[in-house]
């Protein structure tokens, strides 16, 4: 075979190009890579301060729609059940038989339920309460916190399991009508607030 320097030389030559042209691509695709992440970074961090802004101004809100103090008429509901229906000395919670809605005062019936306003107005603060003592442990918990689905859904189910455990009973014809509209009632509720704030998990 003829060896030909020249030959040699220029694909000597040629590689070196190609060699020299690919690390060039090679760099700029880091250079871009580089410059990709670093945008993406700063959106990152973006979104972050987004979402914690937005958190704080949700738990600002949260906070005041939970913690201010009980309605005027939720306070006279509230003391008339303690007044019939104190702890017994020496007890320090309510059994399973006094639900929350019963604690902060809600009745219905012909004879001494509440109207129908001051029935929501019971509701919609027991949507909104940090349930604590004196009330049984187990509504403190299965009753989820405040504003959540969870809250409204045990509204709610207990309101329907009143209605069909004395939906065949006489005399109680008015009682569940107001059990069954409250309920109706309460799923529609504050859906707006409820949506807002659940996905949170603020206590």
């Amino acid at each position: 075979m003829n060896d030909d320097p020249s030959l040699f030389l220029f694909l000597l030559f040629a590689a070196l190009v190609i060699w020299f042209l690919f690390f060039r691509e090679t760099a700029a695709q880091k250079q871009a890579r580089k410059e990709e992440e670093e945008r993406r970074e700063r959106e990152r961090q973006r979104f972050e301060e987004e979402r914690r802004k937005t958190r704080e101004a949700a738990k600002k809100e949260f906070d005041s729609l939970v913690s201010p103090g009980m309605p005027a008429g939720v306070q006279r509901s509230h003391r008339e059940f303690l007044a019939g229906s104190s702890l017994p000395r020496g007890q320090q919670w309510y059994g399973e038989d006094v639900s929350p809605l019963t604690y902060y005062g809600y009745r219905v019936g012909k004879t001494r339920g509440l109207r129908e306003t001051e029935r929501y107005e019971v509701i919609r603060y027991v949507l909104r309460a940090r349930l604590g003592d004196p009330l049984a442990k187990g509504y403190q918990r299965s009753w989820g916190r405040p504003l959540s689905r969870q809250r409204r859904s045990a509204i709610c189910g207990h309101l329907d399991k009143l209605a069909a455990q004395r939906a065949s009973r006489r005399n109680y014809e008015i009682a569940v009508a107001h059990w069954e509209a409250d309920s109706a009632w309460t799923r529609r509720h504050q859906d707006d607030e409820i949506s807002k704030f659940d996905s949170y998990n603020f206590d």
